[in-house]
C-alpha cells in the first residue's frame, strides 16, 4: 500500500495498491469503491499481472487538497492518466467496473496510446441511449450508500448490487462487501456530486472510435446497471468481445470470483 503525491489538475494524494508481477492492470473501482471492493478477484488477476488499484478521488485514503467537487468520469480518468505517469507506466491493461467503466472509456478515448487493452465492466456509454435502471433503483443505491444510512436503506441498497441466490446462499460475500461501505463512507454531497458527473457522461458517438482491443464483462442479472447496457456497448466498439457471467448481479466479481478472473485472463492472454 502507497500513497502518491502528484498533481492531477490540482494537488492530490493518491492511495493505491499493488499486487503481483508482469504486465500492468489498472483496476478502476465505482461509485462508492475503494480498494478493497476488488477481494477475491485481485489475488486471482496478480497471478499472471502485476495488479495496481487506487481508491478514486474523494474515496477511501485518497485525499485532495482544494476540492473542486468536480466528479465527472472526465476528472477521475486524468487523475489515473496521473497515477500511471507518476508510477513512470507506458502502456497498461484497464479495467474499470460501473461508473469505474465510466471512468476507462474517458481514459481509452482520450489516451489510447497508454492502453495495451480496455475493459468495461457493468458500465453503459451515457446519454439517451444507454438502458436506464428501473424507476426507484438508482436512488435506492445511492440512499444505502450514504454516511448515517439506516440498516433497511443498507440492505434495500445490497440488493440492487447482487443477484438474489448471492444474498440467500454467500452471506459472507456481502457481508464483506457491506463492512467495506461502513469503513469507508460517503457524505451525501459526495454521492450526489458523483451522480451528477455521471448524469453528465456521454460518450455514445465516441465509443466507436476505440480502437484498442477491448472486451465488455457484466453479470447476466445486473439491475442498476442494466445487462444490455454491456451488449449495447461491445456493438458500438469495433472487435470488442462481449462477457456475460451467469447467475450474478451488479458485482458479479465478487460473486463469482473464479469465473469472472477465468474469462479476464482468457481475454488478456489472447492479445
Amino acid at each position: 500500500m502507497s500513497i502518491l503525491s502528484l498533481n492531477s489538475r490540482g494537488k492530490i494524494d493518491i492511495y493505491y495498491e499493488e499486487e503481483g508481477s508482469g504486465d500492468t492492470l489498472v483496476l478502476v473501482g465505482g461509485f462508492t469503491a475503494t480498494v478493497e471492493v476488488w477481494g477475491k478477484l485481485r489475488p486471482l488477476l496478480a497471478e499472471k499481472y502485476r495488479v495496481i488499484m487506487p481508491d478514486n478521488r474523494g474515496s477511501g485514503r485518497t485525499r485532495i487538497e482544494d476540492d473542486d467537487a468536480d466528479r465527472t468520469p472526465k476528472r477521475f480518468a486524468h487523475d489515473v492518466f496521473s497515477l500511471i505517469n507518476a508510477l513512470g507506466l507506458e502502456r497498461v491493461h484497464l479495467m474499470g467496473s460501473s461508473m469505474g467503466g465510466m471512468i476507462v472509456q474517458e481514459f481509452a478515448f482520450r489516451h489510447p496510446d497508454r492502453l495495451r487493452s480496455l475493459i468495461v465492466a457493468s458500465s453503459h456509454f451515457g446519454g439517451e441511449e444507454k438502458v436506464a435502471a428501473a424507476p426507484g433503483v438508482r436512488d435506492t443505491r445511492k440512499r444505502g450508500g450514504v454516511l448515517g444510512a439506516t440498516e433497511e436503506e443498507r440492505i434495500a441498497a445490497l440488493e440492487t448490487i447482487f443477484h438474489s441466490e448471492t444474498i440467500r446462499t454467500s452471506p459472507e460475500v456481502v457481508e464483506f462487501y457491506d463492512q467495506n461501505k461502513r469503513t469507508f463512507p460517503h457524505s451525501a454531497e459526495e454521492l450526489e456530486a458523483r451522480t451528477t458527473g455521471m448524469d453528465s457522461f456521454d460518450l455514445s458517438n465516441q465509443v466507436g472510435d476505440i480502437r484498442v482491443p477491448t472486451m465488455v464483462i457484466s453479470g447476466s442479472h445486473d439491475y442498476l446497471v442494466p445487462t444490455e447496457n454491456s451488449r449495447l456497448l461491445a456493438a458500438r466498439i469495433p472487435g470488442a468481445k462481449l462477457a456475460i457471467v451467469e447467475n450474478t448481479g451488479h458485482h458479479f466479481y465478487s460473486e463469482r470470483p473464479e469465473a469472472s478472473a477465468e474469462v479476464i485472463l482468457e481475454f488478456l492472454s489472447g492479445l
